[in-house]
């Protein structure tokens, strides 16, 4: 998966907008405050979601080892880091979605996610 199809699935998220933040892109909620949901590196080689849920983090972490690995900020777990090199869109919009979703997204758009 491309750095490009990240950007794009990311950004196809209701509102989603997408702002610097420090060496990271950052994909935001919409709004003021603009909640981050999900970074990538400056390489394009990893996508950061901020999922918030561990459940949900460890079953992305078993369903796709090779691809999904904890996030660590501050020594505590917050999301998944997906290496796109080993990743596919099919899987990511929907963990995209999740992390959009844990951050605030509004749940009226919930249905239209995957």
């Amino acid at each position: 998966m491309t750095p490009a199809q990240a950007r794009q699935l990311a950004l196809g998220l209701p509102g989603a907008v997408e702002n610097p933040h420090h060496d990271l892109t950052s994909f935001r909620l919409p709004g003021v405050k603009g909640r981050i949901f999900a970074t990538m590196t400056p390489d394009g080689a990893e996508l950061r979601a901020f999922i918030k849920d561990d459940d949900a983090r460890d079953a992305w972490i078993a369903r796709e080892p090779g691809a999904v690995q904890p996030l660590y900020w501050g020594g505590k777990r917050c999301g998944v880091k997906v290496l796109l090199a080993h990743a596919k869109p099919a899987w990511v919009q929907p963990l995209l979605a999740q992390a959009w979703r844990d951050n605030g997204g509004p749940r009226a758009d919930v249905a239209t996610l995957g």
